[in-house]
């Protein structure tokens, strides 16, 4: 199994970087209210020179690819790809609403991550609870949010800031507003499947985004533009 992987995700706030060593697991995290694009590569730096590595001493990158913010997809997505290149590894993607998720407690049997996707809309994936942890059930969705809690068991743990966008319908279900992306998380998801053979050439690191941007809608480009 892969035992040093970088990981990163900058897709939301609370975002960063994390390394994983063998079993172990150290995080530098970016504040929600510095500059990613400014912050994260002399992140990536100083986590490997404390473990006493360099990049290519990694078995792998994990990148979060989103959704979630534009300017965030796009910076860890050339970051990993990047290194990646320039160290000759080996490359994952990992739904970035996964990181979000791990947030939950161990008691929570089911999760639904809801991010504002702006236009009526919500970023949203359910998870469930089985003995390995929390499974995707369905998939990712840019949906409005009525229909992402439809059938909704009234105890599921609900994450994420599309609750503070569409209070009169998220604020029944317990949970959490600012629940941040985890870095760590996509270490730990990654880890099974670099192992399992999984790792890709870093060109065919792509984004998540679900949706067109707000310039990108003005210019009539269409969802396949977007597509990861």
């Amino acid at each position: 199994m892969a035992a040093r992987l970088l990981a990163i995700d900058v897709t939301g706030p609370g975002g960063g970087a994390a390394l994983l060593l063998d079993d172990s697991i150290t995080v530098r995290s970016i504040p929600p209210e510095v500059r990613r694009g400014r912050s994260l590569v002399p992140g990536i730096a100083a986590l490997l020179a404390e473990a006493g590595i360099k990049p290519g001493d990694l078995d792998g990158i994990a990148c979060g690819v989103g959704p979630g913010s534009f300017t965030g997809i796009r910076i860890g997505v050339a970051t990993a790809a990047t290194l990646a290149f320039a160290a000759d590894l080996p490359v994952l993607d990992v739904g970035s609403l996964h990181g979000i998720a791990a947030n939950a407690p161990q008691d929570a049997r089911a999760v639904l991550v809801a991010l504002d996707a702006r236009r009526g809309r919500v970023f949203a994936a359910r998870f469930v609870r089985s003995d390995s942890g929390l499974v995707l059930d369905g998939e990712y969705r840019n949906a409005p949010p009525d229909e992402v809690i439809e059938g909704l068991a009234s105890d599921t743990w609900l994450l994420g800031d599309g609750r503070r966008a569409y209070a009169d319908l998220l604020d029944a279900f317990p949970g959490s507003a600012d629940a941040p992306v985890r870095p760590d998380e996509i270490a730990r998801l990654a880890q099974p499947r670099f192992a399992a053979g999984e790792g890709k050439s870093p060109d065919q690191l792509k984004p998540l985004y679900l949706r067109l941007s707000d310039p990108e809608i003005r210019f009539g480009q269409t969802p396949s533009d977007t597509s990861a």
